[in-house]
């Protein structure tokens, strides 16, 4: 099995396991006064520490939403009681905070364990080798980066039960993925929000502002910004048309093509220790997810 199939595979189980807690986590998250996205980022702070949570170390892994956006999270979680603020744009979780994340997390997780997605040694034998690949990437040189796939790792709980841990274990590689794809492109030039720009034209997904727009709504930006990013893929020769027809140009398609290689090269070196043997048997208790 190839590395991308394989990927893929690991990322629809991944999907999978979102139901088995989903429900369990609902009631926290009601009572919270928290919106989910609110409720991710305690989490993040709580794999900052002990560093405070700010708005530069969130635009790291998520460059493409507002800092506006951010702070206005950040703000609302404090106004709650579930954040502390230490100054402008740097907060800390308050105990009341870091005892929401930290049961938050343990209702989830015992929520995977009784759903038992899997018999306990296919449970096992998918932990340690996800585990193993997880390692792969911490060890290997960069590029990229591995700021993203650490901060994760921060969570990663004992392997038994491996259900929860496997989640981790998918999260850590997601992360990781970031880190690859930051990698890929940064060292361009190019602008966070014209790169997402660019990609969801490149994919097929918008061909007008308006279309544009609507879909990045949840980043917090306002239009203007969005033309500006298409601006600046036309002064890289990338993007042609305006408001009512974007296509990008064969240069346009070479550069985003090359930033998709490139975050595959990154991300996928760590897997090279992988037999085909050992593809199989794991794409074969992911089958059964």
């Amino acid at each position: 099995m190839d590395n991308r199939s394989l990927w893929k595979l690991i990322r629809d189980s991944w999907i999978k396991i979102e139901p088995s807690f989903n429900t369990a986590i609902k009631p926290l998250v009601a009572k919270s006064e928290l919106n989910l996205r609110e409720w991710i980022l305690l989490l993040a702070a709580l794999t900052f520490e002990p560093e405070d949570t700010t708005l530069s170390h969130l635009m790291v892994r998520g460059p493409y939403t507002s800092s506006d956006q951010y702070l206005t999270r950040l703000e609302h979680a404090a106004e709650e009681g579930f954040l502390e603020k230490v100054s402008k744009g740097s907060f800390r979780l308050s105990s009341k905070g870091r005892g929401a994340a930290q049961e938050f997390i343990k209702v989830a997780r015992d929520a995977m364990v009784s759903a038992e997605l899997l018999p306990t040694q296919e449970s096992l034998t998918l932990a340690a080798m996800l585990d193993r690949l997880v390692k792969s990437c911490l060890d290997t040189p960069p590029p990229p980066d591995v700021w993203s796939i650490t901060l994760s790792y921060k969570l990663m709980p004992a392997i038994d039960p491996p259900m929860p841990f496997i989640e981790q274990a998918i999260s850590c590689l997601s992360a990781y993925r970031d880190d690859a794809h930051l990698a890929s492109w940064q060292s361009s030039g190019l602008s966070a929000i014209a790169l997402e720009s660019m990609t969801l034209i490149w994919r097929g997904k918008v061909s007008t502002l308006d279309e544009l727009t609507e879909k990045l709504s949840f980043r917090g930006h306002s239009e203007k910004v969005y033309i500006d990013a298409l601006a600046e893929l036309r002064a890289s020769s990338y993007l042609s048309g305006y408001r009512n027809v974007l296509r990008l140009t064969e240069e346009g398609k070479l550069f985003r093509d090359d930033v998709e290689a490139k975050t595959d090269q990154y991300f996928f070196t760590p897997w090279k220790f992988l037999t085909e043997a050992e593809k199989s048997k794991l794409a074969k208790i992911l089958n059964q997810m």
